[in-house]
């Protein structure tokens, strides 16, 4: 296939499935454009068919057609130019390495983009009952909540809400400042680092509330990372919440064989 030349015969709708037919559009749509991308048929650019061209040879409404390309769009996989049509979006993402601790700044930098901490909360409240047993902290103690958004360039990238156990960083309300790392403050004023984390990753569908804050469609894709961090002794120290745009941002792992160049 060469750009959407023939592209009515990598679709397959089945109009006796249960599927909704939206589904089956948007999926074949998705699964031609990806592969296009990766075997380099299709570029960043490309204009798709127009909806009546999908709708007349997928033999479906035109509603369905829109709405799965409305889907497609909250993706990021494809981009709309009022009278001009539906293109293909560059997919060029940066790549969140997780095979180690990375920072956010030097990633950003090394990108060539200015890094932006906002705060947009900071203050110190009564721990919930399933904070403290994951904190390990006592159920009338108090944590340090923290609201961040991460920005590369004035684009907002990431949304962090964090809990730190206040007993452990006291006066941290003085003493916390956006112009340094939050793991180099603690470092630097409290004597704790952080050295080990448990990341849980979930793709997750942005809320009216995060996606204002993110600048993203109400309801498109992102990543939800829940980390819990511990310093040297196995204590937790930080608990943090951050919901990642998708449309920016990608994961990168790195695998290696164990054992690969030794012999038997």
């Amino acid at each position: 296939m060469e750009s959407f030349e023939d592209w009515e015969k990598e679709i397959s709708i089945n109009v006796s499935s249960q599927r909704p037919l939206y589904i089956q559009v948007k999926e074949g749509l998705e699964t031609m454009i990806v592969n296009g991308l990766h075997e380099g048929n299709i570029c960043p650019g490309d204009k798709l068919p127009s909806e009546n061209e999908l709708s007349q040879k997928l033999k479906v409404s035109p509603i369905t057609v829109k709405r799965a390309l409305d889907d497609l769009k909250q993706q990021g996989l494809i981009y709309r130019i009022q009278g001009r049509g539906t293109f293909v979006a560059d997919q060029s993402k940066i790549p969140l390495p997780l095979n180690h601790f990375f920072s956010l700044t030097n990633l950003t930098l090394e990108q060539g983009m200015v890094p932006i901490r906002k705060t947009l909360l900071v203050t110190e409240q009564s721990v919930t009952p399933r904070l403290a047993q994951r904190l390990e902290i006592p159920a009338d103690s108090n944590v340090i909540k923290l609201v961040r958004l991460r920005l590369m360039d004035n684009t907002p990238i990431v949304l962090e809400t964090t809990f730190l156990p206040a007993l452990s960083f006291p006066n941290f309300l003085s003493i916390y400042s956006e112009d340094i790392s939050l793991y180099n403050l603690l470092a630097i004023h409290y004597q704790q680092e952080i050295v080990k984390a448990l990341d849980f990753i979930s793709p997750i569908l942005l809320r009216s509330d995060e996606a204002n804050l993110l600048e993203a469609p109400t309801g498109s894709m992102a990543f939800l990372f829940q980390r819990l961090a511990s310093n040297s002794e196995g204590k937790p120290l930080e608990s943090t919440k951050s919901v990642v745009r998708s449309d920016n941002v990608c994961i990168s792992v790195e695998y290696k064989k164990e054992n690969y160049g030794t012999t038997k």
